[in-house]
């Protein structure tokens, strides 16, 4: 879907977005995304969970299935969540959808925000115009990447193999709410 009107897409520019980023990568995501889309679509994390292989040793999470890091299931060669209708695609999760996707195609660069270099968007953005967005949104990923690394630190140290991965999301959801209640940031 494209936009002829050039004006219109520079103001928005998920107007011409085909959703590239949604079909080539895989979304791995953290407690407070299981979380969030766990409340918000009322389903088990495993519905929409998958498992691949930890990336990093020291911090992949040690379960009686293995070594592993949880990401979105994919279906079509797509995110679960990326619906089609017609040659338009959008996200169905788009209100609590993962804290990766709210913050692409940008990143905290020396303390400024930046676009990635790697992004898939078919324009540029004008991270002057998103700045006051989106650096407050990054600080809030930065934190729950943090929260969720503690986690699978305090997690692998108690329970290094012994415990199914259906235990080690029924722990995160329980410490991501008992939270909620906490003094943090908050999305």
């Amino acid at each position: 879907m494209t936009d002829s009107n050039p004006q219109r897409t520079k103001d928005f520019p998920c107007i011409s977005c085909h959703t590239n980023c949604c079909k080539e990568y895989t979304i791995f995501v953290n407690a407070h995304d299981v979380y969030r889309l766990s409340k918000g679509l009322a389903v088990e994390p495993s519905s929409f969970l998958e498992l691949y292989g930890a990336k990093d040793f020291d911090l992949g999470i040690k379960v009686k299935e293995g070594l592993v890091d949880l990401a979105l299931k994919q279906k079509n060669s797509a995110c679960t969540f990326l619906l089609e209708s017609g040659d338009v695609f959008r996200c169905t999760v788009n209100d609590f959808k993962p804290g990766v996707c709210k913050s692409y195609p940008f990143q905290m660069s020396n303390g400024r925000l930046t676009q990635m270099d790697d992004k898939m968007c078919p324009v540029d953005w004008d991270t002057t115009e998103f700045e006051k967005m989106m650096v407050p949104h990054l600080k809030v990923d930065e934190y729950e990447w943090k929260f969720y690394h503690d986690l699978v630190l305090e997690w692998n140290r108690k329970h290094w193999l012994k415990k199914p991965l259906s235990e080690f999301l029924r722990f995160i959801l329980e410490r991501v709410e008992s939270s909620m209640g906490s003094n943090h940031i908050t999305a």
